[in-house]
């Protein structure tokens, strides 16, 4: 037993101080919201990283993180306890987390560099130390800037399946999906991330139209209001996020349906007939209002076609076991 307590003794002295610096960097990073600065912009996503990483070396404890190698590992140590914080304390959701990890470890990156060529022009007394640490940042402002002048984005994104059935037969799937159960559906990436996995699809008829409502679980029900229809060959729709169509727990602030940098439009099926076989394609219209550029378009992409997938992979399991 006086082992065990030793054992959890040691480990608390370790990791003290990187549970400190972790601490100050959800701070630091509460700060920067709190005067305003936006969280889903280059300054952020990469100067953070850079100057919190500046300052982790430079209030480390003496003989803690000497070496490249050791250093890396120490950051990372820091940066793992300041993201697993920022998630239990409520701060930051799990998607958010796991779209920063790219732009963090590469303004750690940067920021570590950064560092050690300013500690060395330092011992060496040479001019322009100063500028080391001044120009990268004034240049992801510039950076920022120009994306900034860059319109939002539409993204339109589309996936496709082969299945071994006549488009009638499909079509009539596609529909309606009852009853989906849990087995019936991989368990991919982004329902790691929290993002639950479908449950239901109903097509319901009313004097106002036709609105197929969609379900994953109970806390997620948002709709798709048919505006198009051609008989075995296409449905197109405009999605509809009602007050309350989703559970608190699974939205992530920063990447809100409808809000300032994301939004899901419309979509469609289009149904190819390839004699006894059917191609069905599912097109989803996101909006991007980020201006992050290529890295907004992978996201976008990335959780898009993991739903598609998952639904024609689903439609031609059915589909193919009638």
């Amino acid at each position: 037993m006086n082992k065990f307590w030793t054992s959890v003794k040691l480990l608390l002295l370790s990791l003290g101080a990187p549970l400190v610096l972790a601490g100050g960097m959800i701070l630091l990073s509460l700060l920067l919201q709190y005067l305003g600065m936006e969280t889903v912009g280059v300054p952020f996503l990469l100067g953070f990283p850079i100057v919190a990483t500046a300052l982790i070396l430079r209030f480390r404890p003496k003989g803690r993180g000497r070496g490249v190698l050791r250093a890396i590992a120490f950051l990372c140590g820091v940066w793992a306890l300041a993201l697993v914080g920022a998630f239990v304390f409520g701060l930051e959701g799990l998607i958010c987390i796991a779209m920063a990890v790219g732009p963090i470890l590469l303004g750690t990156t940067f920021g570590g560099l950064i560092y050690i060529v300013y500690l060395r022009l330092q011992e060496a007394k040479k001019n322009g130390a100063k500028l080391v640490v001044v120009m990268p940042l004034l240049a992801l402002v510039v950076l920022d800037g120009g994306l900034k002048n860059t319109e939002a984005r539409v993204h339109s994104i589309s996936n496709e399946i082969v299945i071994e059935a006549p488009p009638e037969v499909v079509f009539a799937m596609v529909k309606t999906i009852p009853d989906i159960r849990p087995e019936e559906v991989p368990t991919r990436f982004s329902h790691l991330l929290g993002v639950p996995k479908p449950t239901e699809a109903r097509w319901v008829g009313g004097p106002d139209g036709v609105v197929r409502h969609s379900h994953w679980g109970p806390e997620v029900h948002f709709q798709e209001r048919i505006v198009d229809v051609v008989e075995n060959h296409e449905i197109a729709w405009e999605f509809e996020f009602p007050e309350g169509w989703v559970s608190e727990r699974i939205e992530d602030p920063h990447v809100r349906v409808g809000g300032e940098y994301f939004d899901v439009l419309s979509g469609g099926y289009v149904l190819q007939d390839l004699g006894q076989q059917t191609r069905l394609t599912l097109t989803t219209r996101t909006w991007d209002g980020s201006r992050l550029g290529f890295y907004a378009k992978f996201w976008h992409h990335f959780f898009i076609e993991d739903f598609h997938e998952v639904v024609l992979e689903l439609v031609k399991a059915r589909v193919e076991a009638l």
